[in-house]
């Protein structure tokens, strides 16, 4: 049986960068896992600030849930609104966003880490993932 530290990071490598409803109950992009002395954190963006949720609560995930027409709405939203993503569209590259970030972190506590680099890909959903939802879907009915 593994430990939580291990599920919550295969968790996290299922679910990077993807939006998810957070503990409470804001739809954010799952950027990175934390911890600190007393727990593990999702780490998530809401375009704005990054927001540290223990992982005693679940996140949820919207990524195959949701209509992927209305998933792919979310992506789109966010390529236009996010400061990352609005930073990268204007410079080519996230350079102010990420000093900006790297302030907001260094600024949130000492005690407190990253355990994942931060994720920042936005990415619509695919062919290639509505295959792997109907392959899975075929399996579960065999």
């Amino acid at each position: 049986m593994s430990d939580n530290k291990t599920l919550i990071l295969k968790e996290f490598e299922k679910l990077k960068g993807q939006f998810v409803i957070s503990d409470n109950w804001h739809t954010e992009r799952l950027i990175a896992i934390g911890e600190d002395e007393w727990d593990y954190y999702y780490i998530t963006y809401d375009g704005r600030e990054i927001h540290w949720h223990t992982c005693v609560s679940r996140i949820m995930p919207l990524k195959g849930y949701l209509r992927d027409e209305d998933y792919n709405e979310l992506v789109r939203i966010a390529k236009l609104n996010h400061y990352d993503q609005v930073d990268f569209e204007m410079n080519g590259n996230m350079d102010n966003f990420l000093k900006a970030f790297q302030k907001e972190i260094e600024g949130y506590d000492k005690n407190s880490i990253f355990l994942t680099e931060p994720c920042w890909n936005l990415e619509y959903v695919t062919i290639k993932d509505i295959r792997k939802r109907k392959i899975r879907k075929i399996e579960k009915e065999m």
